[in-house]
């Protein structure tokens, strides 16, 4: 009986010196350990991505590479704002802001990206507290937001933005005519509301009527314009070109007031990561990239004069 245990011990040593070679082969063909944490792990914020999971290291990166990456947690808004961010037909994001991100992705291999849809309000305090490493919805920049965010030194795009009015409506060619009228509510955290805002600032006497609002979509300020309950709404010229596509009101834009850059929002702690990004979108916008993408989105090289873009519309 002894003999026979002795027999039976040896055997299974054996094998589990076999399963250990065998273990060790494994990893040493994955380029790392298995006690990595895995590349999509949302709960490593500020970590370093592995390929563990995969199997395998990705084709032509060694496994020094792997492990260096670094993972980002990307505030995205969740409100659909085309052409800028939006789902598809199959519940996919895509957009402006959405193929440049996919872009800085893609060029900056010490970085992955991870994205967590929330609202405009949730992506701006989350930005500020540090829960996610950066955001970027056409944000404008002011000195408040300078005060909580960090800010690079390169706009990734601009947005040119106009009055929506009726189709019959003659009198409303710039801001000052909307001195005394309406336009539609605001939330006060949005890059336009900052526009208005500093409009009436400068004109006290006669100052643009508008209200704030926590939410609101931008069909829902199309359909009161069209409905007659205010006088226009200030908006991203294709943002009304793609939701009245939908829509089919009976309004146009009466004229653009304004071209403003867009940036992206960091953390106060991140001011390596925006070093990076000016470094990258820079080089997107040297080799033509970035205009050819705002021709995709926008019909028009938005990183052209304002003169230059006019020049592509024709106002009613």
């Amino acid at each position: 009986m002894i003999k026979k245990y002795k027999t039976g011990f040896l055997a299974v040593t054996a094998l589990v010196l076999l399963l250990s070679a065998c273990g060790t082969a494994g990893n040493s063909q994955q380029g790392g350990s298995s006690n990595a944490p895995a590349a999509n792990n949302p709960g490593s914020s500020g970590g370093t991505a592995s390929n563990a999971s995969s199997g395998g290291a990705a084709p032509g990166a060694s496994s020094d590479q792997k492990k260096n990456v670094t993972v980002l947690h990307v505030a995205q808004n969740v409100i659909p704002n085309p052409p800028y961010s939006y789902q598809n037909d199959k519940k996919v994001m895509e957009g402006y802001t959405v193929d440049y991100l996919k872009l800085l992705d893609e060029r900056l291999e010490e970085y992955e990206f991870q994205y967590d849809q929330i609202s405009r309000d949730a992506m701006l305090v989350g930005v500020e507290t540090g829960k996610y490493d950066f955001a970027a919805n056409f944000y404008y920049r002011n000195p408040e937001r300078e005060a909580k965010y960090l800010f690079g030194q390169q706009a990734y795009g601009y947005s040119i933005n106009a009055l929506i009015v009726k189709s019959n409506r003659s009198d409303i060619k710039s801001l000052d005519d909307m001195q005394g009228k309406t336009l539609t509510p605001m939330n006060p955290a949005l890059g336009l509301k900052i526009i208005v805002d500093d409009y009436n600032e400068k004109h006290k006497d006669k100052p643009i009527k508008v209200d704030n609002v926590d939410k609101v979509t931008d069909a829902e300020s199309l359909k009161w314009v069209d409905q007659g309950k205010y006088d226009a709404f200030l908006t991203n010229k294709n943002t009304f070109d793609t939701v009245n596509a939908e829509l089919k009101l009976d309004l146009k834009a009466a004229t653009y007031v304004t071209k403003e850059p867009i940036w992206v929002l960091f953390n106060k702690d991140k001011a390596n990561l925006a070093k990076r990004f000016d470094e990258v979108t820079k080089q997107l916008i040297d080799d033509g990239t970035l205009p050819k993408l705002s021709e995709k989105w926008f019909g028009a090289n938005l990183f052209q004069s304002l003169d230059q873009v006019n020049a592509t519309y024709q106002f009613k």
